[in-house]
């Protein structure tokens, strides 16, 4: 009688096991979410400088991120520059600007080098790709902390007031035009033309009443 009573609680314990690895197959731990970054960024030209605007947001709801230093990547082939941003802050966000690499400005803000420009002899002359000139096409551009995401960032187009690279020519850039400059130079113009256009119909309305005969 013991021994059938010890042979049936160990029967007893082996499908009870068998039920929880069971369970334990269909419903296996929960996996900490992967961390990803929210990103945008773009360029810009300032004073003839080549900016780059940038903004980046952590999301990383299990803490699985090993680093929250932020960085900004070129490559290109196999040529890689990395560009430190700074650190994430308290609210798992960084945003600011930055220069182009290879470009610098003088204390007033305007540019006074660019990638793959070099001054030789008193003129300017295009490295191409040399000089960081790489980086102006066809570079892959991508926000580093850990993961990593790519940005559309290209080299900013010069514009008639913005070039991104030395000016060939001594003269001065053309000042922009605002649409108070416009509305304002309209008025300007447009103003004597009104008061002609009053004073020759006052005359035309004075002659016609001393044409008038009288009653």
């Amino acid at each position: 009688m013991l021994q059938t009573m010890v042979a049936g609680a160990a029967l007893m314990l082996a499908v009870s096991g068998s039920t929880v690895t069971g369970v334990d197959e269909l419903y296996p731990p929960d996996q900490p979410a992967e961390p990803s970054l929210s990103t945008s960024a773009y360029a810009e030209c300032v004073q003839d400088a080549p900016w780059i605007v940038y903004d980046v947001t952590l999301v990383d709801p299990d803490d699985q991120s090993t680093s929250r230093d932020v960085s900004l990547v070129f490559t290109k082939g196999g040529q890689r520059l990395e560009v430190p941003l700074g650190s994430l802050g308290e609210d798992d966000a960084l945003s600011g600007r930055i220069l182009w690499p290879g470009a610098a400005t003088d204390s007033s803000g305007a540019g006074i080098d660019w990638p793959g420009w070099v001054q030789q002899d008193g003129e300017w002359v295009d490295l191409g790709e040399d000089d960081l000139g790489w980086t102006r096409e066809g570079a892959t551009v991508a926000i580093e902390v850990n993961p990593e995401a790519g940005v559309a960032v290209s080299y900013p187009p010069a514009t008639p007031y913005c070039v991104v690279g030395p000016r060939l020519t001594d003269d001065p850039p053309a000042p922009p035009v605002s649409r108070a400059g416009l509305a304002a130079t309209g008025a300007e113009i447009l103003a004597p033309f009104l008061l002609g256009a009053t004073l020759l119909t006052g005359g035309l309305a004075f002659a016609t009443a001393r044409r008038r005969p009288r009653m």
